[in-house]
């Protein structure tokens, strides 16, 4: 207890420290309103070389209740304005308009056959109104300015538009996106609209989703949450552009929305140039509108959900929780995690471990409006009861309510959350989204910093006071029965492909933000000597100290990667689970886990296909006790048996879930097609194979992956000299005898003919379709880098081909992009691998694929195109630099992959000169032509088998071919 008083003492300087008023604070956010009301939050950081900037408007599903228009604008607001996008915008207009009419027109009319001929009008202007189209030039704007991952997101509380650029075009991003909001246009509104359906169906087919709206419906009615945030199928298929156009003038107004900037920058720099972009936004305020809150819950609500896992129970209990920033909140956090925490000593978490239920935890979810606190109990497959698994879950709410915890627990649970305090600000990008996420609840800067120092003063008795106050008597008691919600029918539409005639075309705002000056800015490259010098431990070359220095807090990192992975030893899988259930001859897994939480560390488990990863976080104060005891653990486990039956049971939920989801099945399909019998899915132990092994074996795979060679990551306040003799002292080094395989990378199948894959999925809405194709010998890092630029170029972005083409023209699917996999640089006598996804509706599936075949046949070429994939390529990589805790372990993958500088730099020198015959040369060598073999899964019923059976030898598969 003195110990845990020490560094919750210590963490409070921290915090204060942290959270006061420093001009060098990157934890500071300066808050500031421009003349028309707009809400800017700047936070200077120049720990990366790189600004992140938000646009957040307080408008959301909850505003437009079931109709989906607020997420509408997630998907529009990238189509352009009234000057950018279009080359005549008062002839684009006039179609624009009569679009606007028709659809109106359209929402009102029931008849099927004067609908259809409604659409087809709709498509008809569509067509005319796309000859002014500039297709996809906001896109390139931010790309040619230097931005990445452009993104926008819908909650039921508000909608935000991000993205990351240099520090050097802020400028141009402040032009782009004020301008975005001033007078945006609903173009291309029909093929957008298809792409909304396709994006509804693929939440359809999600394991649980639809079990999941059926539960939010009925808890938060009356409100405005009880919609899905994409809105009902029906309100989809009657939307009024007029009803859009009301929505954005009424809640697109710069009193309701916020400008978050963070990042590479100087503040008082800035105001000057947000107030001449930013400041031109209507200006304007929301008046305050009643909606209807949550109706109370009386009594015990009894409720089913159907969610297609057989034999497997599922039970969740819900109470209403508090809204965001309510006096209670912090207390009521403390208290779920008396029964579920990070460190596994939670009493929900203890009848996990202990085997009492199959799985249990608890949360609490605090939105702007409402919130909720759901406890989830899965009992043991196969014969534990409903009434069983909640006896159990009642008893520890009791102890909770009752105040059943120890002191040192209570003091544990809150340095915990004082270290997630800090852990979620230290990083520019997670900093960023908590910024973003206080700022759309409608709270100051301040007051949450308030919450972060508001967990000190907590007391065991507000605990209690809370527990009893909300979970009561009152709740929801879900359960779950077997069974599948029918999909909503959605049919192809017999519309024509819009085509844009003017896809190299540039408006002349966009000549004209040429004219406006970059400043100078270099960007920043990892250097391997002076951020990723290692040193050995004992003089041992396999064990290898990696130090970074956190000038951030007083949180250590250590990360330990063993260089062995589950390819090699299959066992590493399911020990990363084993590990989480046992403990060691001296100490029992709840006496262990509670030690590591009163030293206020963590401790968790990751077996990838190459290396077996061990990460602790803690406090440096307390890095020699936790290092002690984690090595304790690591090298004096006690076998048990009985907690094996725990992970064989894992392994069979895990499976049924595999069996039920669609993109887990054509993530399972398109392993076996393109690695045979290495797929992931078959060499991965089976639940019967796991039960075969004895609690001894795990052990013993343990002690080989301790002999492996490692490489300790660290970051934290002590210094290397301390970390290394702390490291000495108590790991066994002297063990560590096995150089290793790394890097590793499996050879792909080849095929001498197209051939196409299918899988019947009968139970789908989406057919998810995988293209792969064999690709070249990479002998160079010109070559890596040209089909990094290849790729880019054909289907990564919302500027390549296939998103264009396939997505944006003619609205056959929602995700359609491609990945190329290149071999590590050192194995030079390995080939690339190209890979393709598209996910459709159904009717849609072959039309997907020919048009997918049309771009690998015929690759359009384009100088415009090609710009935008380089900037995209080069954007990328300048913004890469990574966060301090992630440097050494970047730098390290890259030595192992065969680099001696960041290939970063190196992408950057040599995809400037490539040229449009580089991009030809190499389509025309290792593409064009070549062998395509294609991935299927969906429902045959829907789909035209007898074209899908004449793109290339069909061999339809089962189950038993791609799983075990």
């Amino acid at each position: 207890m003195k110990k845990l008083l020490i560094i919750n003492t210590l963490l409070l300087c921290s915090l204060l420290a942290l959270f006061s008023e420093n001009q060098k604070n990157p934890l500071e956010v300066k808050e500031y309103t421009l003349s028309n009301g707009l809400t800017v939050w700047l936070n200077e950081d120049t720990s990366q070389p790189k600004v992140i900037g938000s646009i957040i408007v307080k408008a959301g599903a909850k505003d437009s209740p079931n109709t989906g228009i607020a997420h509408y604008f997630e998907h529009i607001m990238f189509k352009g304005t009234d000057k950018i996008g279009t080359i005549n915008f008062a002839e684009e207009k006039v179609y624009l308009d009569s679009i606007s009419n028709k659809y109106d027109e359209l929402a009102e009319t029931s008849n099927d056959a004067k609908r259809l001929e409604i659409q087809k009008e709709i498509n008809e202007l569509s067509i005319k109104a796309a000859q002014f189209v500039i297709p996809n030039e906001f896109n390139r704007l931010i790309s040619q300015y230097g931005g990445t991952g452009l993104n926008a997101g819908t909650s039921w509380d508000f909608t935000m538009y991000f993205n990351t650029f240099s520090p050097q075009y802020i400028k141009q991003w402040c032009e782009i996106n004020s301008e975005r909001l001033i007078n945006p246009v609903f173009r291309m509104f029909q093929s957008e609209l298809e792409t909304v359906y396709e994006e509804k169906n693929m939440y359809a087919d999600m394991l649980g989703s639809q079990a999941a709206e059926k539960i939010i419906e009925e808890f938060f009615k009356p409100h405005p949450y009880q919609y899905p945030i994409i809105g009902s199928t029906e309100n989809l298929k009657n939307p009024k552009l007029s009803e859009m156009e009301e929505f954005f003038n009424t809640y697109y107004v710069a009193g309701n929305m916020g400008l978050v900037l963070s990042g590479h920058f100087k503040a008082n720099e800035l105001l000057p140039l947000l107030e001449n972009t930013f400041g031109k936004i209507r200006e304007g305020s929301v008046k305050t509108h009643e909606i209807e809150m949550p109706a109370p819950i009386k009594g015990k609500v009894d409720m089913k959900v159907k969610i297609p896992i057989p034999l497997v129970r599922a039970n969740a209990l819900l109470w209403r929780g508090v809204p965001s920033n309510h006096a209670d909140e912090v207390a009521l956090k403390l208290a779920m995690s008396i029964l579920s925490n990070e460190n596994k000593t939670g009493l929900l978490d203890k009848l996990t471990i202990d085997g009492k239920l199959m799985l249990s935890a608890g949360l609490s979810l605090s939105m702007n409006d409402a919130g909720a606190i759901a406890l989830l109990a899965i009992p043991n497959i196969p014969f534990q009861t409903y009434r069983s698994a909640q006896k159990l879950v009642f008893d520890a709410l009791d102890k909770v309510k009752n105040g059943d915890i120890s002191d040192e627990m209570f003091q544990s649970l809150k340095l915990e959350h004082q270290r997630n305090y800090l852990l979620e600000l230290e990083s520019l990008d997670k900093r960023n989204q908590k910024i973003i996420e206080v700022f759309a609840k409608g709270l100051s800067w301040s007051d949450y910093l308030e919450q972060a120092s508001k967990i000190e003063t907590i007391t065991k008795q507000d605990v209690i006071d809370v527990a009893n106050k909300y979970l009561t008597n009152n709740y929801f008691d879900v359960k779950k029965k077997t069974g599948k919600y029918p999909s909503a029918k959605i049919e192809k539409p017999p519309f024509k492909a819009i085509e844009a005639a003017n896809r190299d075309e540039e408006s002349d705002y966009s000549k004209w933000l040429q004219t406006i000056e970059s400043a100078n800015f270099t960007p920043r490259f990892l250097n391997f000597e002076e951020e990723g010098n290692a040193r050995s431990i004992d003089n041992n070359k396999l064990v290898l100290l990696y130090h970074t220095v956190n000038e951030m807090n007083d949180v250590f990192n250590l990360t330990m990667k063993f260089e062995i992975g589950s390819r090699e030893l299959p066992t590493l899988q399911p020990l990363a689970s084993y590990l989480n259930y046992i403990g060691t001859d001296k100490y029992s897994v709840e006496e262990f886990n509670k030690k590591l939480q009163e030293l206020g560390s963590t401790l968790s488990f990751n077996a990838s296909a190459s290396q077996f990863t061990v990460s602790v976080s803690g406090f440096d104060n307390a890095f020699e006790e936790t290092f002690e005891l984690i090595t304790h653990f690591l090298t004096n486990l006690e076998a048990d048996k009985s907690k094996l039956k725990k992970v064989v049971k894992e392994r069979k939920l895990e499976d049924k879930a595999i069996r039920k989801s669609s993109d887990e099945l054509s993530k399972a399909m398109a392993e076996k097609v393109r690695y045979g019998d290495n797929s992931n899915y078959l060499t991965r132990l089976s639940a019967k194979e796991i039960n075969n092994s004895t609690a001894q074996q795990l052990v013993l795979t343990l002690q080989r992956v301790l002999s492996t060679e490692c490489h300790f990551h660290y970051s934290g306040t002590l210094t290397d000299t301390a970390v290394s003799d702390i490291l000495s002292n108590y790991f066994p080094v002297n063990r560590v005898i096995i150089d290793s395989a790394n890097p590793i990378y499996r050879d792909g199948l080849t095929y001498p003919n197209a051939k196409v894959f299918f899988f019947n999925d009968s139970k789908a809405t989406q057919s998810i379709v995988q293209a792969y194709l064999s690709g070249p010998t990479q002998s160079s890092v010109h070559d890596m880098f040209l089909s990094k630029l290849f790729n880019t170029y054909f289907g990564s972005g919302m500027s390549s081909l296939m998103f264009q083409e396939i997505r944006e023209f003619r609205s056959l699917a929602y995700r359609a992009s491609s990945t190329m996999e290149n071999p590590p640089l050192k194995l030079k006598d390995k080939s690339m691998r190209f890979n393709m996804l598209l996910s459709t509706q159904a009717d849609k599936t072959t039309d997907a694929l020919h048009a997918l075949h049309s771009l690998l046949v015929d690759m359009p070429l384009s100088e415009k195109r090609l710009d935008a994939a380089k900037e995209n390529l080069i954007n990328q990589a300048q913004s890469a630099y990574p966060s301090f805790r992630d440097k050494t372990q970047r730098i390290a993958q890259y030595k192992q992959f065969g680099y001696t500088n960041d290939p970063n730099k190196q992408l950057v020198d040599k995809v400037t000169g490539m040229s449009l015959k580089d991009l030809e040369s190499f389509y025309k060598q290792h593409i064009q032509g070549q062998t395509v073999v294609y991935i299927v899964i969906g429902d045959k019923k829907k789909i035209d088998m007898t074209q899908l059976q004449q793109i290339g030898e069909f061999e339809e598969m089962k189950l038993k071919d791609f799983l075990k």
